[in-house]
């Protein structure tokens, strides 16, 4: 599997965001499977497609990326990270990344008209996270898409056992992005809305 160093840390949004969402909800699973599901490669294409806007959706390879020390997917872009072959550096953290596009049929003028938009895009994350010996990181996956219209959208999802309950877990995003003027407004309530879809899926 191929995989590449981050030469320096890169912004979440290029430009910076423009447009803001943050969500919280408890779900009856467990972390592993709350993860699983909601922050890897296993349950991605099945969560895009929850959405209503989603009319085409395909997996392409997916490769790994190391982190510079004491720095977490909260704190970066990854996207855009450009992939090399050869010996990881040392370093505490290796991302998982998986690539994607997808299609979305966005409805104009009250839904007389859709529009076509592709979507280019990564989920990364810290398999490790969930492992014994490293309990004490917070499991976060990294959602990152560029539109063919130049709309740039940053999710991140991070993951906790709710209090005792080891089959309850409190799942919370934060999206930051970045779109022109006269989408904004439009892009953000299709952000708020994305976010409900993490409900139904575990």
């Amino acid at each position: 599997m191929a995989s590449s160093t981050l030469p320096s840390l890169t912004p979440k949004t290029d430009p910076p965001p423009n447009f803001f969402s943050d969500y919280s909800v408890v779900l009856s699973v467990s972390l592993q499977d709350a993860f699983t599901t909601l922050g890897t490669s296993e349950g991605h294409e099945r969560v895009c497609r929850l959405s209503k806007l989603c009319s085409g959706f395909e997996l392409f390879q997916r490769d790994e990326l190391a982190l510079p020390e004491g720095k977490k997917l909260c704190d970066v872009g990854v996207r855009t990270i450009p992939t090399t072959v050869g010996t990881q550096a040392e370093v505490p953290s290796t991302i998982n990344r998986q690539h994607f596009t997808m299609e979305e049929s966005v409805p104009l003028f009250f839904g007389m008209f859709k529009s076509k938009v592709q979507l280019t895009g990564t989920l990364s994350w810290d398999g490790s996270a969930l492992s014994t010996a490293l309990s004490s990181r917070t499991p976060e996956a990294l959602y990152e898409t560029v539109s063919n219209g130049g709309i740039i959208v940053w999710k991140l999802r991070t993951f906790s056992q709710e209090g005792d309950d080891p089959n309850k877990t409190r799942v919370t995003e934060r999206i930051e992005g970045w779109a022109p003027f006269l989408l904004k407004w439009i892009v953000q309530s299709e952000a708020t809305k994305a976010h409900r879809c993490a409900s139904y899926i575990c």
